[in-house]
Formats: C-alpha cells, structure tokens, sequence
C-alpha cells in the first residue's frame, strides 16, 4: 500500500482540493464516507484564524490489492489514532478508477485544543501501511524507511512484524526506493494537458534503449522532449531535467530513469572527453612558409620580409651544490673512527658443521618437537571468557536504561489507565442511582478487563527486563491483544513471582539499584566462570607441563656426541 501525505497551505484555500477530490472527472465512482466541502473550508477558516500556516493535511492511499469500502474506512481510523486526530472530524473519500479503489483523507490542522502531529509522519504512515498490509495478508511494499519502521515495531513489542518488515531492507550497495515525481507535479502537468505517468513511462523505455547520452538525447528529440542542465547550478551540480518543446518539466533525469547520480556524472565526462577528442580541421596547418628575398620582393613589388638572426644559445654552466659544512664535519668524524678499535662482547663460536643424524633419528627428533608443540597449545589454552574485553560500567548501564525506557512508559500507561477506571468504579459504588441502573457493573467490568490487560502489559515488561540484562534468552513475547478470565492465574501467579522485577520497573531508583546490582553479579559470574574453568584444566596442564619436560629431555645432545666432522688423518696431511 502506498500512502503519500501533503499539506496545504492556509492562503491556498480548500478549492482546489475539494474540485480534486469531490468532483474529479477522470474517476469511474466518487463516494463520500464522511465530511463534505463545508467541513474543508471550516478547517481552512479555523486555522486562518489561529494563525496556522498550514490549514489541511491531505493523506492519499492506494492498496496494491482490492479493499472494500469498510476496510479502507477502517484504516483510515488508524491513521487517525497513529496522528492523534479527531476521527469524528474528517473528510474520507473513495475514488474507484479503472476498476480499482483507492482513498482520500482530509484531516484538519488545527485539533480544536492542539496542531496535528507532523514529526516523522512519512515514517509513521509507512509504519500503519505495512501493519495493514501484515493484517490483510497483502503484500508488502517496500519503502525507504523499513529500517526505522523494523526499529519502531520492535519499540512497541510487535516484534514478528518488524521481522517481516526487516526483510525488506534492501542491500547497503543497493538504492533505496525513490519516488519519479510528487503528486503535486503531477496536477500541474494535468492541467498544462500533459499525462505524466505516460511521459515517464516513455523515457524509461527510450533510456533502456539506448546506449549512450547521445543516443538518448536523438530519442528524445525524435518525440519532442529534450534533455539540459538543471537552473539550480550552485546547489545540485551535474543535474539534468527533461521537459517538453514548449517548456514544461517533466522530471529530472536521475529520478525518471533510475540511474545514480555517481553513475550520471561518469556519463557525462565520457561525453564531454569524446566531445574534445573528435579531429578539428585547422586550415592553417596547410599553409606552407616561404621566405622572399629582396630580388624577388623588388620583381613582385613586397616589401622583403626582415628575418631576424637567432643567436646560438650558449650551453648552461653545470653549477656543483655547495655542500654544507655540518654534514662536512659529521663526515670527517666518521673517517677518524674508522681506525678505532672497537670492543664485541667475547660469544661462543657456533659449530661449523651440523649434527650428523641418520634419516631415522631425524624423524624421531621431529615427532617429539610436535608432540612438544601438542603439549604446548594445551598450555596455552585459556578460558573462553578470559580474552573478552572488560565490561565498561557507564556504558552497560546506559545502554540497558535505554533499552527498558519504552517499556517503562508503556507499562506506565497501562497502569495510569487501569487505575482511573478502578477510581472511577469505585466512585460509582458510593452512588445508589448507579448502582440501581447498573453502571457500576458496566464500570467493575471495564476495571477488571483492564486490570487483565495490565497483568498481560507486566508480563511483556518483566519478561523484557530480563533479557536486557541476560537473564533470558529469548526476546519478550509480544502483547496479547485479546484476554480472558482463563488468562488470569497464569498473570496472577506471574506477578507474585516476579513482584520484586515490577516494583523496579515502577520505580526509577530502585530501577537504577538494580541494575548497578545485575551489573556486580554479571562481572562476578563471568570471573567465577574463568576461575571454575582454570581450576579444572589445571591437572591437565600440569601434566602437559611435565611431558614438555620429558620430550625436551630427549632433545638434549649427549656429551660424546660431537657436532664438528671428524678429523683429518696424520697420512692425508702429510700427503697435502
């Protein structure tokens, strides 16, 4: 479902979008569930007389499948809850177009005591669209705010939907979603009598077919458009717009055909570089020099040309750097070291020949230098806790403060409300005529159901709390939106086991308390962990230590084992 917003202007007035969407002529059907023109125009005047600069928000929907009146009706309710708008207050009209249906909302700026919401509403409109999508089994269109819906869903405990909205994220190196045009160029180009939808349907298909900006731009003038750099210069340098023969905008280039603007600027240098690089015939690389002499100017009647004598360069004196008299002197004192003797400590000199071993010795000597090398790596094992970075207080505990602020809030909410209807049941209590004509019923009941409602609100916080901290594995499972007398033991019982987590979600010192407190106990568990873990490898690297001693035993050279070869013979020397 696609879901646009638009804000109209106070001194605009409410004409043009009443005629728009009151009496549009290219729509099959028109029907008005609720408002009229007199509503808009009343909107219009309340804000001119509060001195609003915007008078009405204009909200258009269009559902990729088939909704029935009653259902578009019904998201236009949630919207309404979702931007905190009266919803008795509102204009909602249905076009049917080409056998589909799609929905106009017109609610007023100004609330009778507040302005409407405008914070993110982009965003949040996106958000009710794909919850509706989710709920009518539609599906869902991706958008260029998934990732902060995703985000928003999960804030709110509707966590299997922000995993199904997640997953429209598309990839880093990929480009978000981008609208070819706004709603606004697309009335103006109406009234000018030029179908826009088509046009950029029309350059989509000439630019897919074309293999180059020259060929693109032969295209275009082949159907009366033509393609030239944008009037803003100084803030949207390289960018290109397409408009008709007689001036009118089509649209930008990168927007129509979806190309990045990275990719266009590239385009662009390979034209300008194949532009310069084409031959230009120079007519006077033609002409041939020649040179008059005085006979021959008296004969033709031109005065000789004087050709002036060009005097042999002298060749450039090779000038030696001059060399500084530091460096001289630092040269001169590494001269008159070079014959001073110089002390080196007295070393053992290495053998010059090395052990003699047969191919057997040296494969027993390599299997005990890896059996050592075994031994080695037990050695050096550590607990798998023992190399991860130290917890940092400050920021542990600022991030779980941030991670349970939305829960505190709505479990604040939920109370706040069950404790208004318990007060006012108990009002009506005290009152005989309300007890006699049954309101106080009527009242204990909405009391319990909201009593239950609450259970069910502490239930998800509590469970929340304890997987921020890590005390469980699984995220908080979402909010039941229905509840039953069947459902209260299992809250009940809940709440007496987890009463001291709720008392320190309701209290934010005690919530700040023991969260210093989890903190304690989570660095002292992991060193208990490390601890257990090293004291039950240390038998084992014990004996790993003694085998090194036993191998390395093995490695050591005999005293009568010589490394140098054997001396030469009496006989062989006398010979020499």
């Amino acid at each position: 479902m696609i879901v646009q917003e638009s804000r109209i202007r106070t001194r605009s007035g409410a004409g043009a979008l009443s005629r728009h969407v009151l009496h549009g002529v290219k729509n099959e059907a028109i029907r008005v569930l609720a408002g009229s023109d007199w509503l808009m125009r009343d909107a219009m005047r309340e804000a001119r007389r509060e001195g609003l600069t915007y008078g009405l928000r204009h909200i258009a929907f269009n559902p990729d499948a088939t909704m029935s009146d009653d259902q578009l009706a019904g998201f236009a309710r949630r919207l309404c809850e979702e931007l905190h708008a009266d919803p008795d207050h509102i204009t909602l009209v249905i076009h049917q177009k080409e056998g589909s249906t799609h929905g106009h909302l017109i609610l007023s700026e100004w609330q009778q005591d507040h302005v409407l919401e405008s914070r993110f509403t982009w965003m949040r409109l996106e958000k009710i669209a794909r919850l509706e999508e989710i709920r009518l089994g539609h599906a869902l269109v991706p958008g260029r705010h998934d990732r902060a819906i995703a985000r928003a869903l999960r804030q709110e405990g509707h966590h299997q939907e922000a995993e199904q909205v997640a997953a429209l994220i598309p990839a880093p190196d990929s480009t978000r979603p981008r609208a070819a045009y706004t709603s606004q160029a697309r009335r103006m180009t109406e009234r000018q009598g030029l179908d826009l939808p088509a046009t950029k349907t029309l350059v989509a298909s000439l630019w897919s077919r074309s293999d180059g900006l020259a060929s693109f731009r032969a295209a275009l003038a082949e159907h009366g458009l033509t393609m030239r750099e944008g009037d803003r210069n100084g803030t949207r340098p390289g960018a290109h717009i397409i408009e008709t023969g007689d001036g009118t905008l089509v649209g930008s280039f990168t927007r129509l055909t979806k190309v990045r603007m990275a990719d266009f600027r590239k385009l662009l240098a390979e034209e300008h570089s194949a532009a310069k690089a084409k031959p230009k015939t120079d007519i006077r690389s033609t002409r041939v020099p020649v040179r008059i002499t005085s006979e021959e100017s008296n004969l033709m009647g031109l005065p000789a040309l004087v050709v002036p004598v060009t005097r042999r360069k002298q060749p450039a004196r090779i000038r030696l750097p001059r060399l500084d008299r530091q460096l001289e002197d630092v040269r001169r004192r590494r001269m008159e070291e070079v014959d001073r003797p110089s002390v080196m400590p007295h070393t053992q000199p290495k053998s010059l020949y090395p052990l003699i071993l047969s191919a057997e010795e040296a494969r027993i000597r390599r299997r005990i230098r890896e059996l050592i090398g075994e031994q080695q790596a037990i050695l050096d094992q550590r607990a798998p806790e023992a190399d991860w970075a130290p917890l940092e207080r400050e920021e542990t505990l600022a991030k779980w403060r941030e991670s349970l602020t939305p829960y505190q809030k709505q479990l604040h909410d939920s109370f706040k409300r069950y404790s208004r209807a318990k007060k006012e049941w108990k009002q009506a209590k005290k009152s005989h005529w309300q007890r006699m004509t049954g309101q106080a019923g009527k009242l204990e009941k909405i009391c319990q159901q909201l009593l239950l409602e609450f259970l069910e609100v502490l239930r998800f916080v509590v469970q929340a709390l304890l997987h921020v901290v890590g005390l469980r594995s699984t995220p908080p499972e979402p909010v039941r939106p229905v509840l039953t007398e069947r459902d209260r033991p299992a809250l009940e019982d809940f709440h007496k086991r987890h009463d001291a987590e709720f008392s320190v979600m309701a209290d934010p010192e005690k919530l700040e308390h023991w969260l210093s407190y989890r903190f304690d106990r989570l660095v002292q568990a992991r060193q208990d962990r490390i601890r257990r873990w090293d004291k039950a490898h240390q038998p084992e690297k014990e004996r790993a230590r003694q085998e090194i001693s036993r191998l390395r035993s093995k490695l050591v050279i005999p005293k009568g084992v010589t490394r140098n070869m054997p001396a030469p013979s009496s006989q062989s020397v006398i010979e020499r």
